[in-house]
């Protein structure tokens, strides 16, 4: 058997689909990935958008997304989606061809030998947890185990393994070394007495829930934990698909970018138990010393280097553990907790959750464009049971999370910590590909299509059962928040007038054979959004929103996360403080 066939083998034991592209160190490796029946390989319009299509097929299928390149450039474009699965902690498995052995330079000092060689290793090292060069053929079998094995152990992410194009093409050795997977060592947690204690003492509890509990497909056991002891919760971004936006335990979104409920929740609450969570700047604020100053913390986290951030806020517990571990741990427990008090607490959060809606009048008049949290309070409405919501980068990222009503099973993620402008497209490829009988939803702002406009192409292709929604404000809405911020309104390479030149993306959707759909005003979305029920395949749709639209609330620079703005009065401020605390 040739080794890129038995490699294509061993790829059908853990997925379906190959993402990536072709190229002369990756011929043989194609081929045998084309001919597999267990596999069908998904060539992409670059490999960056196969990378991330690569990324969102973990997350709509949960097996491990697998992308192909070619040596040198092939590999570079390997890098964005590499980096959403390290920060996200998405496992995936990344091949990059070589050129031939004898051809791998051995005195690093000279820069190239080999057609298309570079120096892979100390290019990914900081955004993948292992990589390596197969230059024994009687490696495979270890190298390809033992990398998919990290890249499922511990905090999940991406692995890599380069293939010089002499090995994939010869007869596999038969004596293969084998691969071991250590046990792990569970260790005994002693600090659930202590926890216990923390809860049974508290009156104003909350459950934070990120990332970690999704990853480890922890949602029933938080959702029973919840239910069981009636404490309200926050989610970060990552993990608000898990729980129904008007549950009234749910207290909404916090940080930099969430909501008033949701922050004044946290701000005054006594004891939060972080779940899975990665507490950097955007959940905590600028800085950590105001984040929630009156409160006990406990951090549950199975990354122990998360526990050393210089940004982290003072920890009362922590402990290191998968939060599936934890909580079956934790269930054991008999609680006595003070049931009054938590029910006047979350009354309380109710009450603030009516008082401040993130949807306005104001929001709902706009006459001649359409209102960013109009939309999105809409749109939310009609999504199917269990589609899958793709938001991009930047403001329609923002505006998604805090205007959405999940009160469905849907499968909402974005690469929420790399961020790049561009993912949606390419994602909903991967996300295809992951469940195809899946209606795909993807937000993306104006500014962000021409990143991945390519892949409409791959869209248009396969007929990717994907509603492509851009939200175009003519321009970067965002940088200008920013720039309105801190540089008095002066706008550079934002808009038009200042010099960044966007295309008509209609135009460029109907090239590419989609169909398209234009919303002009708020009037304009729910008679458009039930014409759009109706059409099936790919379509691309304008959404034209006021170039005036900003992100509010919002955390300005330095602020606790009670102030947000626009900002309420001190008077306000402390009112609201004494009415969660009597």
């Amino acid at each position: 058997m040739k080794v890129s066939d038995h490699i294509s083998n061993i790829i059908s034991k853990y997925s379906s689909v190959v993402f990536g592209g072709q190229g002369g160190s990756v011929v043989h490796l194609v081929d045998s990935i084309s001919k597999n029946k267990k596999l069908k390989f998904i060539p992409g319009q670059s490999e960056q958008a196969s990378s991330l299509a690569a990324d969102a097929y973990y997350r709509t299928s949960g097996k491990i997304g697998v992308t192909l390149a070619t040596s040198g450039p092939g590999i570079l474009n390997f890098l964005q989606g590499m980096a959403c699965s390290y920060f996200d902690s998405i496992p995936s498995l990344y091949i990059a061809g070589s050129p031939v052995r004898s051809s791998l330079r051995k005195n690093k000092d000279i820069r190239q030998i080999g057609f298309q060689e570079m120096e892979v290793q100390d290019l990914v090292k900081p955004i993948t947890k292992y990589c390596t060069i197969i230059l024994n053929p009687k490696n495979i079998n270890y190298e390809f185990e033992k990398a998919i094995n990290i890249a499922f152990s511990g905090r999940m992410g991406p692995v890599l393994i380069e293939i010089p194009d002499d090995i994939s093409r010869i007869d596999l050795p038969r004596n293969q070394k084998k691969f071991f997977k250590k046990k792990e060592i569970k260790k005994n947690n002693n600090k659930y007495p202590k926890i216990k204690n923390l809860l049974e003492n508290s009156k104003r509890p909350i459950l934070v829930i990120g990332m970690g509990v999704k990853l480890s497909k922890g949602f029933d056991l938080v959702r029973n934990f919840i239910k069981k002891n009636k404490i309200p919760y926050s989610c970060s971004w990552s993990a608000a698909d898990g729980f129904n936006s008007k549950d009234k335990y749910n207290a909404g979104l916090f940080g930099t970018c969430g909501t008033r409920p949701g922050n004044f929740t946290i701000q005054n609450a006594d004891l939060i138990i972080f779940l899975g969570v990665r507490l950097g700047p955007q959940l905590v604020g600028s800085d950590p010393k105001k984040f929630s100053p009156g409160s006990k913390k406990v951090l549950v986290e199975i990354d122990s280097n998360e526990f050393t951030s210089q940004k982290l806020p003072d920890i009362d517990i922590k402990v290191r553990a998968d939060v599936n571990t934890f909580l079956n741990s934790f269930a054991k427990n008999k609680f006595n907790l003070k049931c009054n008090d938590i029910k006047k607490w979350v009354n309380k959060i109710n009450i603030l959750k009516s008082s401040y809606p993130i949807l306005n009048q104001r929001n709902k008049n706009n006459e001649n464009f359409v209102d960013p949290y109009f939309f999105f309070s809409k749109v939310s409405n009609y999504f199917k049971k269990n589609s899958v919501v793709i938001p991009d980068a930047s403001a329609n990222l923002i505006w998604a999370f805090q205007a959405m009503n999940i009160t469905k099973d849907l499968n909402v993620f974005s690469a929420f910590n790399h961020s790049p402008m561009g993912y949606s497209i390419a994602a909903s490829v991967g996300a295809y590909f992951g469940d195809k009988n899946k209606e795909i939803y993807a937000f993306i702002g104006d500014g962000s299509v021409p990143m991945q406009v390519q892949e409409l192409e791959t869209v248009a292709n396969y007929k990717i059962n994907s509603k492509i929604f851009v939200i175009n404000n003519l321009g970067y809405g965002l940088v200008k928040q920013t720039q309105d911020v801190w540089l008095k309104s002066f706008y550079a390479g934002v808009d038009k007038k200042s010099g960044l030149s966007l295309p008509d993306n209609v135009k460029v959707a109907r090239s590419y054979g989609l169909k398209t759909l234009t919303i002009k005003n708020n009037k304009d979305v729910v008679k458009k959004l039930k014409q759009l029920k109706k059409i099936k395949g790919p379509v691309l749709i304008d959404v034209k929103i006021d170039p005036s639209s900003r992100v509010k609330p919002k955390i300005e620079w330095g602020k606790p996360l009670n102030d947000m703005s626009p900002r309420l009065t001190s008077a306000k401020l402390s009112s609201i403080e004494d009415f969660l605390k009597r």
